[in-house]
């Protein structure tokens, strides 16, 4: 999201100056996750931890356990927990350590080595959404690159991206439902499952806001969006689709409408031509979420079911969000994805 932001900065101020100092930082940072959260170093991301202290397990007195040779032992459901985190959808469905199913192993951890140091942890799976992210980053970089006359990181950009582009599209969709999925993974990559028996998620439309999903497979999420029985809910694009069976409409992130998600949402729908369906969305959003065109506080999240406000009010990520989608979706046709390998 730095690289959205920063781009997004640079087309209010034309200032290239500030682009210049902003550059190398955003690169570094796109570059750490290559290098700290690629379990198996094929260019495809999870979401994991860093070593701290909040991984390892503790005594009743709060003390460390440690093993018989003195080691920290390692507490992974405290790693789960902070790569759920790391993804910001805190308590999601996909995250749940026990997995869903006989043929599902669950969240496992792994260790992150260089030279033979421990240097963070990934869980098993490769997240469509977080690779969805690093490919829409990729492209504003490459826009940056480009007005910077950075020819060669504009070319690794461009050949990194074709190649995400290509293993998500491959990997990550499942034509038997026609939805996008995570990936699970074994320890050397060599083995993978999609996880659809985790059920579907916002993370499902992440391809869509990023302009990676062929024309079929859009068309095919659409209709899983504009569905009724699944997000297409009284508030529409709850976090969770309704036939989720561990869906909740008052649970955090297993049900509850996130107005970042829904952002997401209408921009995947208006980036493949499917306006009509992207305005009927705008319209339920706008329109059934609690006090929102009265003068009641914007909420963290809301009942899909019947539009009432929930968590914290006044919420400024939601209002952001509501103020984009009626910036540049409702007023005009004006994503703020990326277009740079549109």
């Amino acid at each position: 999201m730095s690289a959205w932001a920063v781009w997004k900065i640079y087309e209010e101020t034309n200032d290239k100056k500030f682009l210049k100092e902003m550059y190398p930082k955003l690169m570094d940072y796109h570059r750490w996750w290559y290098a700290n959260r690629d379990h198996d170093n094929n260019g495809v991301a999870e979401y994991g931890s860093m070593v701290s202290d909040a991984n390892w397990k503790t005594d009743e007195e709060g003390k460390v356990i440690k093993d018989e040779q003195g080691q920290a032992v390692l507490d992974e459901e405290a790693v789960i927990e902070a790569a759920a985190w790391e993804s910001g959808m805190d308590n999601a469905t996909r995250f749940d350590k026990e997995g869903s199913g006989k043929s599902d192993v669950g969240v496992k951890v792994f260790e992150n080595q260089r030279d033979g140091e421990v240097i963070g942890y990934s869980i098993n799976q490769e997240s469509v959404d977080l690779n969805s992210y690093l490919y829409a980053e990729k492209g504003f970089l490459k826009l940056m690159a480009t007005e910077l006359g950075k020819n060669e990181d504009k070319k690794k950009l461009n050949d990194d991206a074709s190649k995400l582009k290509k293993y998500i599209q491959e990997n990550m969709y499942d034509k038997d439902s026609g939805y996008f999925y995570d990936l699970q993974i074994n320890e050397d990559g060599s083995k993978t499952k999609l996880l659809v028996n985790r059920g579907k998620g916002t993370e499902g439309w992440l391809p869509l806001w990023a302009n990676i999903a062929t024309d079929k497979q859009a068309k095919n999420v659409k209709n899983h969006m504009m569905d009724e029985n699944k997000f297409n809910t009284y508030l529409p694009f709850p976090t969770a689709s309704k036939d989720n069976e561990k869906f909740n409409p008052d649970t955090y992130w297993r049900g509850p409408v996130w107005l970042d998600q829904a952002l997401f949402g209408v921009e995947a729908l208006q980036n493949y031509g499917f306006d009509s369906e992207a305005m009927e969305s705008i319209k339920k959003l706008f329109n059934h979420a609690e006090g929102l065109m009265g003068n009641g506080p914007i909420h963290e999240n809301y009942n899909p079911l019947n539009g009432k406000g929930r968590s914290t009010k006044n919420f400024s990520w939601s209002a952001a969000s509501y103020y984009l989608l009626y910036k540049n979706s409702m007023l005009s046709k004006h994503p703020t994805t990326q277009d740079a390998f549109k």
